[in-house]
């Protein structure tokens, strides 16, 4: 079974508070909570952020990897998102998520092809 802590998510009415407010003691703690939970992943949403969804993303990815060595777990609807918010990793994760939904096979899996990245696939 693979673990992924899913509370650094902006559609989470605190947390995407936290996000909009730039909460960064929040969010390091939510992650460190998580991390001592046994988390495998640490997913990371920004959600609230669309229109500085790539900004928002590094923010929240810097600030996981201040506090945890886990890898994460990048989240976005936006299949383009996702591809550039993995190289703000320090190291491989999860894509989360491919679907069959518009272009997003079409984006992750060349993107992840041949490294060491994952992706939750939905059927």
């Amino acid at each position: 079974m693979i673990i992924i802590g899913e509370k650094i998510n902006g559609s989470i009415p605190s947390m995407g508070k936290a996000i909009k407010e730039r909460n960064a003691d929040y969010i390091r703690e939510c992650a460190q909570k998580q991390t001592e939970a046994g988390a495998h992943y640490l997913d990371v949403c920004a959600s609230v952020e669309v229109e500085n969804e790539i900004e928002t993303l590094k923010w929240l990815i810097d600030l996981v990897q201040e506090v945890s060595d886990l890898p994460i777990c990048v989240d976005s609807p936006n299949p383009h998102a996702c591809v550039e918010a993995m190289a703000f990793c320090n190291k491989p994760g999860i894509v989360n998520s491919i679907s069959l939904e518009g272009d997003k096979i079409d984006v992750i899996l060349p993107a992840i092809a041949d490294t060491e990245w994952d992706c939750i696939a939905l059927l």
